[in-house]
């Protein structure tokens, strides 16, 4: 099975109330297509598909997309609160929440404070769900990351999260938040399950993970960045190249996009002015092969034989981001994604043939290395 990447129907944003968890979670899993949401926004479900790391401790606010706030619009959002929805998403993936968790934690936010990460509040309230003094101190309840993950573990002196709440998956939305936040508007929550559904649902969005600044911001985290600028753009059979998305052929003449080889193309040559070479093997021979098992950064190349491929060729390639996920175009009829934890999905650990490292100076075409 391909990677565990699944749409969000447009059922999803369009459904009255997110009634319970179960049929959620059924529209998520199972499908692996890109499916558009009531304003016809295309879109891609990236659900974790490994043991991520442990959602306890740590306030650190590197909980955030691999696409930057200020590079993306969702309509509606202004920048901070489309960052902080990233920050709820991040930390829900991390904790390994499943997405109806994330719905019930934005639409609270939503109701609480507008997604805004406010300082004041009802008495001592603060922050994205107002969160009151007996939840933490206030470095904690006005740090994005560290809120969320309070919301969906619980905080000091007994405060329960969502992940304690009983049967919390099969509670319609208003009574999962409510069993949390304790409000003395209980039925308030309910009207924000369309839009907090349309918020996860945007690529932006979904896309978010939690972890320091990849590659300490050198290049492998600039290719990262440059080739997430297009996710959610068509796959295109020939189609892309160093200066972006275009026109292929063949399977892909009437469609405007990248195909594999061309996104990391693009990336490499936006972030770092490498110019790769613009077919899988030929990028493969070009760059510095790594030892197996070797330690991977941000802008590695990952390279996937096939059993019918013929000795020597690779048929895909993707982008590592340093944090064990995948960014590519994956095929016809798909848009580029993110594969969560792409070493633990069946479908790309049993094709895995090669990883390599394109030269990172300013200016440099990769030429070839050798094995």
């Amino acid at each position: 099975m391909p990677a565990a990447l699944v749409s969000v129907a447009g059922a999803l944003a369009r459904r009255a109330v997110v009634r319970r968890a179960v049929k959620v979670v059924a529209l998520l899993v199972p499908v692996l297509l890109v499916g558009g949401l009531g304003v016809g926004v295309l879109v891609v479900v990236l659900v974790a598909s490994a043991p991520s790391r442990p959602g306890h401790g740590g306030t650190g606010t590197g909980c955030s997309s691999i696409v930057p706030a200020a590079q993306v619009v969702v309509a509606g959002l202004d920048a901070e609160q489309l960052s902080n929805a990233q920050a709820i998403v991040a930390v829900g993936r991390e904790a390994r929440v499943p997405p109806y968790g994330w719905v019930v934690a934005v639409a609270t936010a939503l109701q609480e404070s507008t997604l805004h990460n406010l300082d004041h509040g009802d008495r001592d309230s603060l922050g994205l769900f107002q969160q009151r003094a007996g939840w933490g101190d206030a470095a904690k309840r006005l740090d994005p990351a560290s809120s969320a993950r309070m919301f969906y573990r619980g905080g000091a002196n007994g405060a329960r999260g969502l992940l304690e709440v009983p049967a919390w998956q099969l509670l319609p939305l208003t009574e999962a938040a409510q069993a949390v936040q304790h409000s003395a508007f209980p039925d308030a929550y309910a009207v924000w399950a369309d839009r907090a559904a349309e918020i996860v649902a945007s690529p932006a969005v979904l896309s978010a993970v939690c972890a320091a600044p990849v590659g300490g911001g050198g290049p492998g985290s600039s290719v990262i960045a440059a080739g997430s600028r297009y996710l959610g753009t068509a796959y295109s059979w020939g189609g892309g190249g160093l200066h972006g998305p275009s026109l292929g052929f063949g399977p892909g003449a009437d469609t405007v996009g990248f195909d594999c080889s061309s996104l990391a193309q693009y990336a490499w040559f936006t972030a770092a002015n490498v110019v790769l070479p613009r077919v899988t093997d030929a990028q493969a021979a070009a760059t510095r092969h790594l030892p197996r098992g070797a330690p991977l950064r941000a802008g590695d190349l990952l390279f996937f034989h096939a059993p019918g491929d013929p000795p020597g060729s690779y048929h895909h390639v993707g982008i590592f981001d340093g944090q064990g996920n995948m960014l590519h175009a994956p095929r016809t009829g798909r848009t580029v994604e993110v594969v969560h934890h792409v070493f633990a999905d069946p479908y790309y650990a049993s094709q895995f043939a090669l990883a390599t490292r394109p030269a990172a100076s300013t200016g440099a075409t990769v030429v070839a290395s050798g094995p």
